[in-house]
């Protein structure tokens, strides 16, 4: 991102691009806050009146990449799966429009991408953040339990299963981040999208 486009954000985005970019590059224990606001050109005490603590930065971080993510992967049919018949085909559809948005998200960011690759399961990450991310994802969660409950998915733990496709996933956009040209062959959405809905199906 340019210098002209990162003074159009605002202070606090400033700063979560500048930890994205430097916690990627130099992991965080060696990001000290004087580079993250030296690098989004702010100055220090602008960055604590936004985060008190390093760690209040890159839980914030977290959340506004999950939140992201949930916007962009919970079509309507995820979300209003309660009052609609459950079936394979339902699921699958909306499953898959969710699986589309969320691959072409890697893809598009693939920085933030990395940040979730990296600090995903980071014990950085609060306990109250992961609760917070856990009821963004409600209807999602709703969805796999119905699915186990009506044989459509694997008897497994819906956390199990939903484990089980993000790494599905995240090892399918590596790949991808690195060669985008595969995305586009002929047949590969479909290939890969079947490759993970078997690790699902029952």
């Amino acid at each position: 991102m340019t210098s002209q486009s990162m003074t159009n954000l605002s202070k606090r985005d400033q700063i979560l691009l500048s930890a994205l970019t430097l916690f990627n590059e130099q992991g965080f224990e060696k990001t000290p806050t004087s580079a993250i606001s030296k690098h989004a050109g702010v100055a220090t005490g602008t960055l604590f009146h936004h985060f008190k603590t390093k760690e209040d930065l890159i839980n914030a971080l977290y959340l506004d990449i999950k939140t992201e993510i949930r916007d962009i992967s919970q079509p309507d049919s995820l979300i209003t799966a309660d009052d609609q018949p459950l079936t394979e085909d339902f699921v699958k559809t909306g499953l898959k429009a969710a699986w589309l948005s969320m691959m072409n998200w890697m893809q598009l960011h693939p920085a933030k991408f990395r940040f979730m690759a990296q600090f995903g399961e980071s014990a950085y990450i609060s306990n109250n953040t992961r609760e917070t991310v856990s009821q963004l994802f409600q209807a999602a969660d709703r969805l796999f339990e119905n699915a186990i409950q009506h044989g459509i998915f694997r008897p497994l733990p819906s956390c199990l299963l939903t484990s089980l496709m993000g790494a599905h996933m995240f090892a399918a956009a590596n790949q991808l981040v690195q060669q985008p040209e595969l995305w586009q062959q002929p047949g590969m959405q479909d290939t890969l999208f079947e490759s993970c809905w078997g690790i699902l199906a029952s």
